[in-house]
């Protein structure tokens, strides 16, 4: 840049009448710079942003712009285009964090520096015409109105490509609503149609108890009424959970505690319920793991799983284990031996956990594709034979996400399903 100064400052081998004006404002081009910057500063209620730039980022196309000053006075060729530099001018600005405003407010104090500067001139220059006093205005009125141009119409292509990137997470977004709506509108289908059926089978079951039977009988009648009442109970206590955590009643109440105590217990308490089954039931990890976190949603989380798991498996195994992963994470895993989930469930609840070459996966590896492939008829006997709506593992989800959890889900169609919960070891104290 200096050298090129250097040479519009003395190449004068065409003189031209405004010669002496640009080499006065060459002359003083430090003078503006820093002068510009000061009337900058005093204005940092309007302009914050400027204050924040070095030297350099601050002046950044600006001098070259002068330079396109220095050649229209001087009747010489223009190595630059000033509204091509304008432009730049204008990204960088962006870049920064300016504001249109600040931007324009930021040009109008350099072109009222330039007049100043040639009314300065002007002053101590008697020889100078009126004409030609006339044209160097022109001239700097002309530049700063390219300049004006250049960033405006840089800002205006960055506003509009933002404003449609918004556009597109909004309707993105929007997308997202309506599908989660449809699921939320299915799942209480789901869950109606599911009370009514209990609703009936309880009725059923009154009415059986009314009538003369043997003891055997009554006892079986007696038994299907519990049960229905009891899944009935259950399905209603679910639905109140996960309506409190989507309207945000939920918050976490953190202390430290020991997870492998806590994980043996909920092993040992759901035991009972296991035995009705033609199930196993093993659990697997460190005597002593203490964490930070919300004990109570850790419990409800693993009890759902395994709730989950009992539904789903009619016979084989269910795993629960835990681990620490390192300083900060630590591991729960609940693995059955049920039919595993539909695709459109696993959509719902988060992704597949894709295995890769180094992958600790315990299914399968990927296709091709990266996907995982079901059949129709596997996809048809996990409906077949699923029991529940789902609204467990909703709520495990919604508690992840409360207690800023992940959950992997890894399944095979006649295989199984694998959950994998990974907690934090720690909160930090904003939360």
């Amino acid at each position: 840049m200096t050298q090129s100064i250097k040479a519009l400052g003395t190449d004068l081998s065409q003189p031209s009448p405004l010669a002496p004006i640009a080499a006065y404002l060459l002359a003083k081009r430090e003078v503006i710079f820093n002068t510009w910057r000061m009337r900058i500063e005093n204005d940092r209620l309007a302009l914050p942003t400027a204050a924040t730039l070095a030297r350099d980022e601050f002046n950044d196309q600006i001098p070259l712009i002068l330079d396109a000053l220095d050649c229209r006075l001087l009747g010489r060729p223009e190595v630059s285009s000033p509204f091509e530099k304008a432009k730049e001018h204008g990204l960088h600005r962006w870049q920064k964090g300016y504001t249109l405003t600040e931007l324009l407010q930021e040009l109008a104090h350099l072109h009222q520096l330039l007049g100043h500067e040639l009314e300065s001139f002007a002053s101590t220059h008697s020889t100078l015409s009126p004409i030609d006093l006339a044209q160097a205005f022109g001239h700097i009125n002309t530049l700063m109105l390219e300049v004006i141009q250049g960033s405006t119409v840089q800002f205006d292509e960055l506003q509009k490509q933002e404003a449609a990137q918004r556009a597109a997470k909004l309707q993105q977004a929007l997308a997202s609503l309506n599908e989660l709506s449809q699921q939320r509108g299915e799942l209480l289908r789901t869950a109606t149609h599911d009370l009514r059926s209990y609703y009936g089978l309880i009725r059923n079951a009154a009415w059986l108890l009314d009538q003369p039977g043997t003891k055997e009988e009554q006892a079986q009648w007696r038994s299907m009424w519990q049960r229905n009442l009891d899944n009935a109970a259950t399905l209603l206590t679910e639905l109140m959970d996960l309506a409190r955590l989507e309207a945000g009643q939920e918050t976490l109440q953190l202390e430290s505690f020991d997870a492998g105590e806590l994980l043996r217990q909920i092993a040992q308490s759901i035991q009972p319920v296991v035995q009705q089954q033609h199930v196993n039931l093993e659990w697997a990890g460190p005597d002593t793991l203490l964490v930070e976190g919300d004990k109570i949603k850790v419990q409800r989380m693993v009890y759902n799983l395994l709730i989950n798991a009992l539904r789903h498996t009619p016979s084989g195994l269910i795993t629960l284990s835990w681990s620490r992963e390192d300083n900060f994470r630590w591991i729960i895993s609940v693995q059955d031996t049920g039919p595993g989930l539909p695709p459109d469930v696993v959509q719902e609840l988060g992704q597949y956990l894709l295995p890769t070459a180094d992958s600790t996966a315990v299914f399968q590896r990927p296709s091709s594709d990266g996907t995982f492939r079901e059949t129709k008829q596997a996809q048809s006997t996990s409906y077949a034979q699923s029991k529940g709506e789902g609204i467990g593992l909703m709520i495990v989800k919604r508690l992840c996400e409360l207690t800023h959890a992940t959950m992997d889900i890894e399944t095979r169609p006649s295989v199984g399903t694998v959950f994998r919960i990974v907690f934090p070891m720690h909160y930090s104290n904003n939360l």
